[in-house]
This record gives structure tokens, C-alpha cells and sequence, in this order.
């Protein structure tokens, strides 16, 4: 009977670390796609084709994890926040 117990307890403890990984999951991978991203951006203005084209690809794998997945809205949201957090908006720039 001890035995039982001590399986369900090492259960219990991986299901609820998987719960808590999982929750934080969205919010990373958003991030760091993100980061990513812009990465990707600034290594093209700088000519470092080769660098950019390996950032992207890291950033696109990603995102494609999230494509058909039933939290993509939230990790498309947090993703785009992340993107364009430190970019002007459009309407603040004068033309």
C-alpha cells in the first residue's frame, strides 16, 4: 500500500508541474518568437542575411506551434504586444 501512495504522490507532483509549465508556456514562447522576430529584422538592416534567415526560421518554428493550437488568439496577441512594444504607432509619426 505504501507503494501506491508514494506513485501517487510523484504523480500528483509531475501532473501540477506540468500544469505550472504549461501556463507560462504562452507567454514565453510569445516573447521570445517575438524577440526573435526583431532580431531577424535588425540582421537584415545589417546585411547579415545568413544570421536573419536562421533567426526567422527559429521564430517561425514557434509560431507554427501555435498555429492550429486552442490558445493561438493569446499567444497571437501577446506575440504582437511583444513585437511592437518598443515601436512608435503609425499615427505618431508625422508624414
Amino acid at each position: 500500500m505504501r507503494k501506491k501512495t508514494h506513485k501517487k504522490t510523484w504523480l500528483s507532483s509531475g501532473l501540477m508541474a506540468l500544469f505550472l509549465v504549461s501556463c507560462g508556456g504562452i507567454d514565453s514562447d510569445a516573447k521570445k518568437a517575438a524577440e526573435l522576430t526583431n532580431k531577424s529584422i535588425e540582421q537584415t538592416q545589417e546585411m547579415k542575411l545568413d544570421d536573419a534567415q536562421k533567426s526567422y526560421r527559429q521564430a517561425h518554428k514557434i509560431i507554427e506551434k501555435y498555429k492550429n493550437h486552442q490558445k493561438s488568439e493569446k499567444f497571437n496577441k501577446r506575440y504582437r504586444e511583444y513585437r511592437d512594444k518598443d515601436k512608435l504607432p503609425l499615427r505618431a509619426i508625422n508624414f
